[in-house]
């Protein structure tokens, strides 16, 4: 399955085809609350021919910047070497890619790591990104250097993610017990998918913001998608109003959908609703929840798209 954006805490990656399928067409499209830029990526590259333009608004300006730098392609495999992040530089850094890329579900506040195997991360990154191979590296890959074959970053994290599987599929070595997720092997291959913008013309198309929602200066003959801060989640309120959102919304003369995992406001019809795993879980467990989708109902639509 493709992922589409950058890592990011509650990330619509997965459902993006099944939500824009609800979306009518228009001039301009746009992605009012982007977080971490999967739905606008999903609709540039899947949906490009049913608008003229697409603006991706997230308030967090680093997370804006981080996206940026990701279609420049700084996060090429080739190029891009990341240090290993303690849990001390975690939290004493303010910059985008260390809050979201190692922070746990990228929430971007809890390091992503356990102490208990923070050390096995370590010992594997350092393998990977720096040929550096420790004892647990070498117990762990057989070896004290990589192949003559396996010479790119990207060829050595595949290289090791075969390996976890082998072992998940035989026996798991008793040192690799609590070290069999994947998590942190995907992270800068997600990144560096972006970069496929920057050689297609589709990018002419993107204009990015850092505001308020409410400062978007929206144009004629649009669709705006709102993936709000869900009401239940702690994590997600950041002095956000609910019923201020709401309130504009519904007064909009342009059709405005909406996320969010219950709205009790007549103006607003559900449209669409998927089971979808929350991963929000040290256990990687996290429960069900229906995601929904809702719409303020201005625009004309086929009736029976809607439940």
């Amino acid at each position: 399955m493709t992922n589409y954006g950058i890592p990011y805490m509650g990330s619509k990656s997965k459902i993006c085809k099944d939500i824009a399928f609800y979306f009518p067409d228009a001039e301009n499209f746009y992605d009012l609350f982007g977080g971490g830029f999967s739905v606008t990526h999903y609709m540039m590259t899947q949906e490009s021919d049913r608008f003229k333009t697409f603006h991706f608004n997230e308030i967090k300006s680093g997370v804006v910047d981080l996206i940026k730098r990701a279609i420049a392609g700084e996060f090429n495999y080739d190029r891009f070497k990341p240090a290993w992040i303690t849990r001390e530089d975690f939290f004493a850094s303010d910059d985008a890619d260390v809050k979201v890329c190692w922070s746990f579900g990228n929430n971007q506040k809890t390091y992503m790591f356990g102490r208990e195997i923070e050390r096995y991360k370590k010992s594997m990154h350092q393998a990977v990104v720096f040929d550096e191979f420790d004892d647990l590296a070498e117990m762990t890959l057989g070896f004290k250097c990589w192949p003559k074959e396996v010479t790119t970053i990207k060829q050595k994290r595949i290289y090791l993610r075969q390996k976890l599987e082998h072992y998940r599929k035989t026996k798991i070595p008793k040192h690799l017990h609590q070290f069999l997720s994947k998590k942190q092997l995907q992270q800068l291959e997600q990144l560096e998918q972006l970069q496929q913008l920057e050689r297609s013309q589709r990018l002419e198309q993107l204009r990015m913001t850092a505001l308020d929602y409410r400062d978007v200066k929206i144009l004629p003959d649009s669709v705006v998608y709102c993936d709000i801060p869900y009401f239940e989640k702690e994590n997600y309120q950041n002095h956000f109003s609910h019923q201020e959102f709401f309130d504009w919304a519904a007064t909009r003369d342009f059709p405005v959908y909406v996320s969010e995992y219950n709205i009790d406001d007549p103006r607003f019809k559900l449209v669409f609703q998927i089971e979808k795993r929350s991963t929000l879980s040290s256990t990687g467990f996290g429960g069900e929840k229906i995601e929904k989708l809702y719409w303020n109902q201005v625009g004309k639509v086929q009736e029976d798209f809607f439940l």
